[in-house]
């Protein structure tokens, strides 16, 4: 009888163990934080690409940044790029295309978040607004790497690179079809 006792006094302090440990589980579970930005390239009314739109932080992190801030709840990421690049920089954008996801749980000092980059066309010149002091068009050739808050400088790098190897492609398909057509 003392055996039966002992055991099943150990089978339940383990389901109560295990118990309270998948309790505390969903109170220790802290999702990061979803946002999003657009690499805008600015095209003027002749539609030349004068730039990229880059804002001035007017808060910590300070730097120059990409244009962007949180996914509210029950808000698609498409909408909230949209209502972000009208609060922060006034533009209203256009061929919005979903770029790349950065998720590196350092990328911002802060608390870990969540970045789904956009580019997309404008073709007006931003204007400053919510969480920038400034918003300005820079040329790719006058990007200031080394003053770029967050991970921004390596989303720029793979933006650019994706250019790169989207025009190369292009040219190459260009190419290939002009050969067929003069055969």
């Amino acid at each position: 009888m003392f055996k039966k006792t002992i055991i099943m006094f150990v089978l339940s302090f383990c389901c109560i163990l295990s118990f309270e440990v998948d309790a505390s589980s969903p109170k220790d579970h802290k999702p990061p934080i979803l946002t999003t930005t657009a690499i805008i390239e600015v095209y003027n009314e002749s539609n030349n690409f004068e730039g990229i739109v880059l804002i001035e932080r007017g808060k910590a992190p300070w730097g120059k940044a990409i244009p962007g801030g949180k996914v509210e709840y029950g808000e698609t990421v498409e909408a909230a790029v949209r209502r972000e690049m009208m609060e922060e920089v006034n533009l209203e954008l256009f061929e919005l295309k979903q770029f790349h996801v950065y998720s590196d749980p350092k990328r911002d000092f802060r608390h870990h978040s969540v970045e789904v980059a956009h580019v997309a066309k404008a073709y007006q010149k931003p204007c400053a607004g919510d969480d920038a002091a400034e918003a300005f068009i820079v040329k790719i050739d006058d990007i200031p790497w080394n003053e770029l808050a967050f991970d921004h400088a390596q989303v720029l790098q793979d933006y650019l690179n994706w250019k790169t190897d989207y025009r190369d492609q292009n040219l190459i398909t260009l190419y290939c079809d002009q050969e067929r057509t003069i055969e």
